[in-house]
């Protein structure tokens, strides 16, 4: 017999439960109740499974729970997802009519999957949470590191921990230049005004960090920055990184942003060669260029 309540998870187990959303919230992701299930099992030292049918009472509770604290925080109840349809269930219908004043009950789907885009959205973009845990659970807020959810005991294709930083290439002076500029300017890039979101160094759940991320509204910016010093084989990688980068993206948020416009940039600072802008157009990935570093000698050893 399980050695716990349901009252206990719903009491003990809601600061677990937002520690583990807040790195699904940094890696623009979602977690299934499942893997909320096995998480707290394995945290609170239960004798018995959870079932991620109980779940949804656990984090209804958590948005509760923040709610009394300031009822605008955004919904990241609506985060996590059943493990077949990779949306959330019917638990976060009644949380989408009052935050959005919706009357209709149920909710058609068509309208229940526009109201978890603008509530997912919301969460991504909100810059708070880590003040929302200590405001809701009176201590720091758990490392909000989105490498914990792609870390395995296999390297798996990954690059060699021990070099550069966070287990990548080390990044030359010219490539952290051109990566701070990109940030501090959206708009070469082409984003008309202030993002909603901006971050450098946006992990994914293929292991992969981009360069530089933008949200503004459904639009989403990827970019991947080669400076002065890339070379032509720099450049081609470059293009196929930006591929991949969609590709991940698109399949980690689609389930609750489908409206989401992903566009992946290119940022180099002189002109492509013609096959690579031949290959860049081929499959829909932006070149844009800008000149933020002086021209270098050399461009052994150090990635662009």
């Amino acid at each position: 017999m399980p050695n716990y309540t349901l009252e206990q998870i719903q009491s003990d187990g809601l600061p677990w439960v937002l520690g583990y959303l807040l790195p699904v919230v940094a890696a623009n992701t979602t977690i299934t109740y499942g893997r909320i299930a096995e998480l707290l099992q394995k945290d609170l030292e239960l004798n018995g499974p959870i079932f991620s049918t109980q779940i949804g009472g656990v984090v209804g509770t958590l948005m509760n729970r923040l709610h009394e604290i300031d009822p605008e925080i955004p919904l990241i109840n609506a985060l996590v997802v059943n493990q077949g349809t990779g949306a959330p269930g019917i638990g976060v219908d009644g949380y989408l009519r009052d935050r959005f004043g919706v009357t209709a009950d149920p909710l058609p789907p068509a309208l229940k999957t526009k109201l978890v885009a603008r509530a997912s959205r919301e969460v991504y973009t909100y810059p708070n949470w880590a003040k929302v845990y200590r405001d809701a659970f009176g201590g720091p807020a758990p490392v909000i590191d989105p490498l914990a959810l792609v870390k395995g005991t296999e390297q798996d294709g990954l690059p060699p921990p021990s070099v550069g930083k966070r287990g990548g290439e080390a990044e030359s002076k010219e490539h952290k230049a051109l990566k701070a500029y990109v940030l501090a300017h959206p708009a070469c890039v082409g984003i008309q005004g202030v993002p909603d979101a901006a971050a450098d160094e946006l992990v994914l759940l293929s292991g992969d960090e981009v360069d530089v991320y933008f949200e503004t509204g459904n639009r989403i910016d990827l970019v991947e920055v080669k400076s002065i010093r890339s070379n032509w084989n720099d450049l081609r990688r470059g293009v196929y990184q930006c591929i991949k980068y969609r590709a991940v993206f698109i399949a980690q948020r689609q389930a609750v942003t489908p409206d989401m416009q992903v566009i992946a940039t290119l940022m180099l600072e002189k002109q492509a060669p013609a096959d690579i802008r031949d290959l860049a157009k081929r499959h829909g990935i932006g070149l844009k260029i800008v000149s933020v570093n002086r021209k270098v000698r050399s461009t052994r050893g150090q990635p662009g």
